[in-house]
């Protein structure tokens, strides 16, 4: 996976990870009470929070509460130290000064553990972050993985950490994609002398070689075109690959970077052009009639509730003769939260071609591919006399099986 910046939505976290099967680590006992910190009557100035902030860069202090009531000293930090930290304390500002659970080295040693994601076998299918927090006297923990996970973390450190369920997103986007690409990646390529929008499908393995590539629709770009990522103008970005696989009765074609990886098992969930939302790719699911489906394109974005009403779908297009044969398409619906007709949800639109569908899990962290976008119907419906559009998507067995390959998975 790409070193990428992390964004967590909650709050802004020091990172600071646990060798599997390692023991919990023994915490120094407070050396003081822990009764409640004293009640300030206003909040810190600027000027006094410059001073707590120079106090919190020293060696003995490991952090000060948000709200400046509380500043925590490193465990067995001499009462010599700690006087001379009181003497610094600001003026009007009632901190209480208290002794910490933790050393500085057992607080850092701790940190690196969480972020490391080794002390759980899943850990690293999942975001995490940390920070310390000083009113607690803990190590707060923010995470998207359940509580089958996390419980690792509070059997190795009992008392001392503090899970909390947060959405963790990269700041890179579907319309900034970099190496290794992601799928519902913005692509554009050429075709003939026109920039032509699609969307990335997902990346597969070739059984024989392993060989890596990411899908799109077959009837995006034609073979051995260029493929690149597209920006928000709709500029020409990072190279993504050429294609150099088609399947036209299927309507998919694969491209090839020229990397050991240049794609991986990771997907744009954002609902917003500038969102890094992501999660990852599990595995995968047949399309059966009434799964409710996501379609995570670079035009419409990420939307989900839509209703597959045909498991079984042949189509050729009109004006070319990229088609869905043999059945191995599939009809999935608007969808929509307005009963009796379930029909007020987000629609594909042209540029969504090759996005991923996909179900997901109860965390959303994880997704099961169902198919690859290829298109729409029109289709008169009486009694209101009026066009609704059903969307296309082409059967995720019917990719694996005609390429030859597995999708890449984590």
């Amino acid at each position: 996976m790409r070193n990428r910046p992390i964004r967590l939505v909650l709050t802004a976290v020091a990172a600071g990870v646990l060798a599997v099967g390692a023991p919990a680590v023994a915490l120094a006992a407070a050396t003081e009470s822990s009764a409640a910190p004293a009640q300030r009557q206003t909040a810190p100035t600027e000027s006094q929070w410059k001073q707590l902030d120079h106090l919190a860069a020293t060696p003995a202090v490991l952090g000060v509460a948000d709200s400046g009531a509380m500043l925590r000293l490193a465990a067995g930090t001499s009462a010599v130290d700690k006087a001379e930290v009181q003497k610094l304390l600001p003026a009007g500002v009632p901190t209480a000064v208290q002794a910490s659970r933790f050393s500085k080295d057992t607080l850092d040693r701790i940190q690196t553990a969480i972020t490391d994601r080794a002390w759980n076998s899943d850990a690293d299918k999942y975001g995490v972050a940390t920070s310390y927090d000083a009113a607690t006297d803990k190590v707060t923990v923010y995470t998207d993985a359940p509580g089958s996970v996390t419980k690792s973390l509070t059997s190795a450190y009992p008392g001392a950490v503090d899970i909390q369920q947060a959405r963790l997103e990269p700041q890179q986007s579907r319309f900034a994609d970099a190496q290794p690409f992601w799928a519902g990646a913005a692509l554009i390529g050429t075709e003939g002398t026109s920039a032509y929008k699609c969307t990335a499908g997902f990346a597969v393995k070739q059984h024989a070689t392993g060989h890596l590539y990411m899908t799109t629709a077959g009837h995006c770009y034609g073979n051995l075109t260029h493929v690149y990522s597209r920006g928000q103008n709709n500029g020409f970005g990072n190279w993504v690959g050429q294609v150099t696989r088609r399947n036209q009765n299927i309507d998919t074609e694969l491209m090839s970077g020229n990397t050991a990886k240049p794609y991986d098992s990771f997907m744009f969930t954002g609902g917003l052009a500038g969102s890094g939302a992501s999660m990852f790719v599990h595995g995968t699911e047949l399309p059966d009639n009434g799964t409710k489906v996501c379609v995570s394109g670079s035009v419409s974005f990420n939307h989900c509730g839509h209703p597959i009403s045909n498991s079984r779908f042949s189509i050729c297009y009109s004006g070319g003769v990229n088609c869905i044969k043999d059945g191995k398409g599939f009809v999935y619906d608007q969808g929509g939260t307005n009963w009796p007709a379930y029909d007020n949800g987000q629609l594909t639109q042209p540029g969504d071609s090759g996005a991923p569908i996909y179900t997901t899990d109860d965390t959303e962290s994880g997704a099961w591919i169902v198919g690859g976008h290829s298109g729409v119907v029109w289709q008169a419906s009486s009694p209101c006399h009026c066009s609704r559009e059903h969307m296309v998507g082409v059967n995720i067995a019917a990719i694996t099986q005609d390429f030859g390959v597995d999708v890449v998975t984590r």
